[in-house]
Protein backbone atom coordinates (compact mmCIF):
# COMPACT_ATOMS: atom_id res chain seq x y z
CA UNK A 1 0.00 0.00 0.00
CA UNK A 2 2.43 2.84 0.94
CA UNK A 3 4.61 1.68 -2.30
CA UNK A 4 1.64 2.64 -4.10
CA UNK A 5 0.96 5.80 -2.64
CA UNK A 6 4.68 6.21 -3.42
CA UNK A 7 4.45 5.64 -6.87
CA UNK A 8 1.29 7.60 -7.26
CA UNK A 9 3.34 10.80 -5.64
CA UNK A 10 5.86 10.55 -7.54
CA UNK A 11 3.89 10.38 -11.08
CA UNK A 12 1.88 13.46 -9.52
CA UNK A 13 5.01 15.83 -9.14
CA UNK A 14 6.30 14.74 -12.70
CA UNK A 15 3.05 15.62 -14.25
CA UNK A 16 3.02 19.27 -11.90
CA UNK A 17 6.80 19.49 -13.51
CA UNK A 18 5.47 18.74 -17.44
CA UNK A 19 2.65 21.39 -16.46
CA UNK A 20 5.18 23.95 -15.21
CA UNK A 21 7.92 23.64 -18.03
CA UNK A 22 5.23 23.86 -20.62
CA UNK A 23 3.52 26.99 -19.30
CA UNK A 24 7.15 28.96 -19.15
CA UNK A 25 8.01 27.74 -22.59
CA UNK A 26 5.00 29.20 -23.88
CA UNK A 27 5.55 32.65 -21.33
CA UNK A 28 9.04 32.40 -23.05
CA UNK A 29 7.95 32.04 -26.74
CA UNK A 30 5.55 35.05 -26.41
CA UNK A 31 8.17 37.61 -24.79
CA UNK A 32 10.26 36.11 -28.04
CA UNK A 33 7.73 36.29 -30.58
CA UNK A 34 5.98 39.74 -29.24
CA UNK A 35 2.72 38.29 -29.22
CA UNK A 36 2.54 38.07 -25.62
CA UNK A 37 0.83 41.08 -23.46
CA UNK A 38 4.12 42.60 -23.36
CA UNK A 39 4.99 42.68 -27.21
CA UNK A 40 1.34 43.19 -27.70
CA UNK A 41 2.00 46.68 -25.52
CA UNK A 42 4.89 47.68 -27.26
CA UNK A 43 2.94 47.65 -30.82
CA UNK A 44 -0.06 49.94 -29.06
CA UNK A 45 2.59 52.71 -27.77
CA UNK A 46 4.92 52.58 -30.79
CA UNK A 47 2.08 55.07 -32.80
CA UNK A 48 1.63 57.43 -29.34
CA UNK A 49 4.93 57.92 -28.99
CA UNK A 50 5.91 58.91 -32.77
CA UNK A 51 3.36 61.36 -32.62
CA UNK A 52 4.04 62.74 -29.19
CA UNK A 53 7.80 63.12 -30.84
CA UNK A 54 6.49 64.94 -33.79
CA UNK A 55 4.69 67.15 -31.73
CA UNK A 56 7.73 68.27 -29.93
CA UNK A 57 9.61 68.54 -32.74
CA UNK A 58 6.34 70.81 -34.68
CA UNK A 59 6.70 73.08 -30.98
CA UNK A 60 10.65 73.52 -31.01
CA UNK A 61 10.82 74.59 -34.81
CA UNK A 62 9.79 78.15 -35.58
CA UNK A 63 7.71 78.98 -38.11
CA UNK A 64 9.24 80.32 -41.44
CA UNK A 65 8.10 83.38 -42.94
CA UNK A 66 6.12 82.64 -46.46
CA UNK A 67 8.31 83.49 -49.64
CA UNK A 68 4.92 85.61 -50.62
CA UNK A 69 5.15 87.58 -47.30
CA UNK A 70 8.92 88.37 -47.96
CA UNK A 71 8.00 89.12 -51.87
CA UNK A 72 5.38 91.27 -50.62
CA UNK A 73 8.23 93.61 -48.09
CA UNK A 74 10.56 93.49 -50.88
CA UNK A 75 8.44 94.75 -53.44
CA UNK A 76 7.01 97.68 -51.33
CA UNK A 77 10.28 99.28 -50.86
CA UNK A 78 11.20 101.62 -53.93
CA UNK A 79 14.98 101.77 -54.57
CA UNK A 80 15.99 104.30 -56.81
CA UNK A 81 20.00 104.40 -58.53
CA UNK A 82 22.11 107.30 -57.34
CA UNK A 83 22.55 108.39 -60.95
CA UNK A 84 21.40 107.32 -64.39
CA UNK A 85 22.35 108.48 -68.11
CA UNK A 86 20.05 110.71 -69.96
CA UNK A 87 19.97 111.96 -73.87
CA UNK A 88 18.64 114.83 -74.93
CA UNK A 89 18.53 117.57 -77.80
CA UNK A 90 19.66 121.63 -77.19
CA UNK A 91 19.17 123.74 -80.20
CA UNK A 92 18.89 120.59 -82.48
CA UNK A 93 21.84 119.11 -81.11
CA UNK A 94 22.20 116.25 -79.73
CA UNK A 95 24.07 114.99 -75.98
CA UNK A 96 23.90 112.37 -73.39
CA UNK A 97 24.79 113.24 -69.78
CA UNK A 98 24.80 111.42 -66.51
CA UNK A 99 22.02 112.62 -64.29
CA UNK A 100 22.07 112.31 -60.56
CA UNK A 101 19.36 111.42 -58.30
CA UNK A 102 18.09 114.37 -56.21
CA UNK A 103 15.23 114.89 -53.64
CA UNK A 104 12.91 117.85 -53.47
CA UNK A 105 13.15 119.33 -49.49
CA UNK A 106 10.03 120.90 -50.52
CA UNK A 107 7.31 117.89 -51.63
CA UNK A 108 7.07 114.50 -51.45
CA UNK A 109 9.36 113.20 -54.92
CA UNK A 110 12.52 112.65 -56.61
CA UNK A 111 14.15 113.26 -59.63
CA UNK A 112 17.10 112.72 -61.83
CA UNK A 113 18.97 116.63 -62.18
CA UNK A 114 21.36 116.95 -65.12
CA UNK A 115 24.89 119.15 -63.95
CA UNK A 116 24.10 121.66 -65.52
CA UNK A 117 21.00 121.98 -63.60
CA UNK A 118 19.85 123.22 -60.26
CA UNK A 119 16.89 121.76 -57.89
CA UNK A 120 15.92 124.42 -55.80
CA UNK A 121 11.94 124.99 -53.90
CA UNK A 122 10.18 128.25 -54.67
CA UNK A 123 7.33 128.23 -52.29
CA UNK A 124 5.24 125.66 -50.33
CA UNK A 125 4.41 123.19 -53.20
CA UNK A 126 6.61 124.65 -55.84
CA UNK A 127 10.12 123.94 -57.00
CA UNK A 128 12.14 125.54 -59.43
CA UNK A 129 14.85 123.38 -61.49
CA UNK A 130 16.73 125.72 -63.18
CA UNK A 131 19.80 126.28 -65.54
CA UNK A 132 22.86 127.20 -63.55
CA UNK A 133 24.91 129.41 -66.40
CA UNK A 134 21.48 131.54 -66.95
CA UNK A 135 18.42 131.18 -64.32
CA UNK A 136 15.46 132.64 -66.82
CA UNK A 137 15.87 128.77 -68.34
CA UNK A 138 13.82 127.06 -65.45
CA UNK A 139 10.79 124.59 -64.73
CA UNK A 140 8.30 125.11 -62.65
CA UNK A 141 7.23 121.69 -60.76
CA UNK A 142 4.18 121.49 -58.73
CA UNK A 143 2.59 118.16 -57.49
CA UNK A 144 -1.40 118.01 -57.01
CA UNK A 145 -3.36 116.03 -55.08
CA UNK A 146 -4.68 113.23 -57.33
CA UNK A 147 -8.11 114.31 -56.34
CA UNK A 148 -7.83 117.50 -58.25
CA UNK A 149 -9.69 118.48 -60.93
CA UNK A 150 -8.59 118.11 -64.38
CA UNK A 151 -10.80 120.97 -65.94
CA UNK A 152 -9.95 123.44 -63.52
CA UNK A 153 -6.50 122.84 -63.74
CA UNK A 154 -6.07 123.23 -67.13
CA UNK A 155 -7.94 126.22 -67.07
CA UNK A 156 -5.71 127.86 -64.42
CA UNK A 157 -2.24 126.90 -66.48
CA UNK A 158 -4.45 128.90 -70.18
CA UNK A 159 -5.06 131.84 -67.55
CA UNK A 160 -1.64 132.56 -66.37
CA UNK A 161 -0.52 131.58 -69.92
CA UNK A 162 -2.25 134.66 -71.09
CA UNK A 163 0.42 136.99 -69.02
CA UNK A 164 2.66 135.67 -71.95
CA UNK A 165 0.66 136.14 -74.72
CA UNK A 166 -3.06 136.27 -75.40
CA UNK A 167 -2.83 133.63 -77.94
CA UNK A 168 -2.47 130.33 -76.45
CA UNK A 169 -1.79 127.11 -78.18
CA UNK A 170 -2.75 123.51 -77.77
CA UNK A 171 -0.03 121.29 -78.50
CA UNK A 172 -0.21 117.22 -78.87
CA UNK A 173 3.07 115.44 -77.55
CA UNK A 174 5.58 113.92 -79.75
CA UNK A 175 5.49 110.44 -80.95
CA UNK A 176 8.56 109.42 -78.79
CA UNK A 177 7.14 111.13 -75.60
CA UNK A 178 4.94 108.42 -74.54
CA UNK A 179 4.67 109.52 -70.99
CA UNK A 180 2.64 112.69 -72.44
CA UNK A 181 0.36 111.33 -74.58
CA UNK A 182 -2.06 111.82 -72.41
CA UNK A 183 -0.74 115.46 -71.19
CA UNK A 184 -2.68 118.76 -71.68
CA UNK A 185 0.22 120.78 -72.96
CA UNK A 186 -0.24 124.60 -73.63
CA UNK A 187 2.17 127.36 -75.33
CA UNK A 188 2.57 130.98 -75.66
CA UNK A 189 5.29 133.40 -76.41
CA UNK A 190 6.55 136.71 -77.39
CA UNK A 191 9.45 138.33 -78.73
CA UNK A 192 11.40 136.90 -75.95
CA UNK A 193 10.32 133.80 -74.42
CA UNK A 194 8.56 130.50 -74.63
CA UNK A 195 6.15 129.47 -71.81
CA UNK A 196 5.15 125.66 -72.27
CA UNK A 197 2.54 124.21 -69.51
CA UNK A 198 1.78 120.53 -69.14
CA UNK A 199 -0.77 119.00 -66.94
CA UNK A 200 -0.44 115.06 -66.55
CA UNK A 201 -1.91 112.70 -64.60
CA UNK A 202 0.60 110.09 -62.96
CA UNK A 203 -2.45 107.89 -61.79
CA UNK A 204 -1.37 108.62 -57.55
CA UNK A 205 -1.18 112.41 -57.99
CA UNK A 206 -0.96 114.83 -61.07
CA UNK A 207 1.98 116.47 -62.19
CA UNK A 208 1.49 120.19 -63.22
CA UNK A 209 4.57 121.82 -65.52
CA UNK A 210 5.53 125.12 -66.62
CA UNK A 211 8.87 125.63 -68.74
CA UNK A 212 10.18 128.68 -69.37
CA UNK A 213 13.00 129.19 -72.37
CA UNK A 214 14.30 132.16 -74.06
CA UNK A 215 12.91 132.18 -77.74
CA UNK A 216 17.27 131.60 -78.55
CA UNK A 217 17.68 128.63 -77.23
CA UNK A 218 15.43 125.88 -76.54
CA UNK A 219 15.70 123.95 -73.31
CA UNK A 220 12.51 121.83 -73.26
CA UNK A 221 14.15 118.74 -74.06
CA UNK A 222 16.03 118.60 -71.48
CA UNK A 223 13.99 120.04 -68.64
CA UNK A 224 11.02 117.17 -70.30
CA UNK A 225 13.45 114.17 -69.75
CA UNK A 226 14.45 115.26 -66.12
CA UNK A 227 10.53 115.42 -65.51
CA UNK A 228 10.25 112.07 -67.26
CA UNK A 229 11.96 110.78 -64.24
CA UNK A 230 9.84 112.33 -61.40
CA UNK A 231 8.50 109.23 -58.73
CA UNK A 232 6.26 109.87 -55.62
CA UNK A 233 9.30 108.68 -52.57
Amino acid sequence: MIKTIKILSACFLAMLLLVACGTTGREEANLTNGSGAGGNQEKNDAPKKEEKAADEIEKEEPEAESDDSVEEEDTSQKIRLFEMNLTYSINEKTKEDTAFLRSSDNQDYSLYVLPEFELTGEEPNKDVLYLKENDRHFMRIELLPNESNIDEAVQTIKDQLTAVNSNVKQLKAEDSQKWLENAHIFQAENNEERVTAYIINKGDFILKLSIFTKIEDNYIDPFLKMAETIEKK
